[in-house]
């Protein structure tokens, strides 16, 4: 229970920081993708309970916080969690590489299926220059934060003090 109430504090933490940051010019007005990058520490880390919670609920955050239709989150974050649950036992979760590479897939990922929806759907007409510029800077951040959260999140869960055993169990 407190691991799941600990979950919860970090996503919606992640949530607020996330509307609270400043989009950034030069990478196309976009944001960092911290509940994105929460969605797949918790795919790379947990269990199937705790990692499927994450996920949906960070991508029902992620969709109820963006100006538009829901859809782009809750399809995305469950696929790229998917994946690299089905690749965690091949690769390095904690290794500098694998999260920049998976950062990087992530950003690109979300981004391009929120590009289609949003265009598909008349939404928002986003011009190909601006496109290109957006995918780019969502790679770039999603490189940058994907290591940053997990890393933090290594770090506040090594402060957790851990039950201990008492007796001959």
């Amino acid at each position: 229970m407190k691991r799941r109430a600990y979950m919860l504090i970090l996503i919606l933490c992640g949530a607020l920081l996330q509307q609270v940051l400043p989009p950034i010019a030069p990478l196309g007005g976009m944001k960092p993708p911290i509940l994105a990058a929460l969605a797949l520490h918790h795919a790379l880390r947990k269990g199937s309970p705790d990692f499927w919670m994450a996920v949906v609920l960070a991508a029902l955050l992620q969709d109820g916080l963006e100006l538009g239709s829901f859809g782009p989150a809750l399809l995305t974050f469950p696929a790229m969690s998917l994946l690299a649950r089905r690749i965690r036992n091949e690769i390095f979760s904690d290794g500098i590489v694998t999260q920049l590479v998976m950062g990087a897939g992530l950003g690109l990922f979300v981004t391009f299926t929120t590009l289609i929806i949003y265009s598909a759907t008349g939404q928002r007409a986003i011009p190909p220059a601006l496109g290109f510029l957006r995918l780019g800077g969502s790679m770039l951040l999603g490189m940058v934060t994907l290591p940053i959260i997990s890393r933090g999140i290594n770090w506040l869960e090594s402060l957790i003090p851990k039950p201990r055993e008492y007796g001959w169990q």
